[in-house]
């Protein structure tokens, strides 16, 4: 069983689908190619786009699935995104039985389907 007390909150930043790149909840477009030098002006929009996560509101499998989102290569090199996830919100955004959403009011809501 998962103490989550002892845990520390997860840090994701939300984008949405765009061509040729995923936008932030703003709109601003963001190249995740991982030979990207994010500029000081996309990390301050993605930090504007990010939520955290606390274990204690998730479920086990939701946990794991939170704690497998990827931290993508140019996040890395960011001192500010270095421990940030990346979630792309689609329609479907899901990962196996977990959803996630964002609603205007509540946020991101993480659910998972019922067995």
């Amino acid at each position: 069983m998962i103490d989550a007390l002892d845990l520390e909150p997860f840090d994701v930043v939300l984008l949405r689908p765009g061509a040729p790149h995923p936008t932030t909840l703003d709109g601003i477009p963001i190249d995740l190619d991982p030979e990207h030098d994010l500029t000081e002006h996309e990390q301050q929009a993605l930090l504007n786009s990010s939520v955290q996560v606390y274990a204690s509101d998730l479920t086990p499998r939701a946990y794991e699935v939170v704690c497998g989102l990827p931290i993508p290569t140019n996040f890395m090199r960011s001192g500010w995104l270095h421990n940030h996830h990346l979630l792309v919100l689609d329609g479907a955004a899901r990962s196996g039985p977990v959803r996630f959403t964002v609603d205007e009011v509540t946020g991101l809501r993480i659910e998972e389907d019922e067995e």
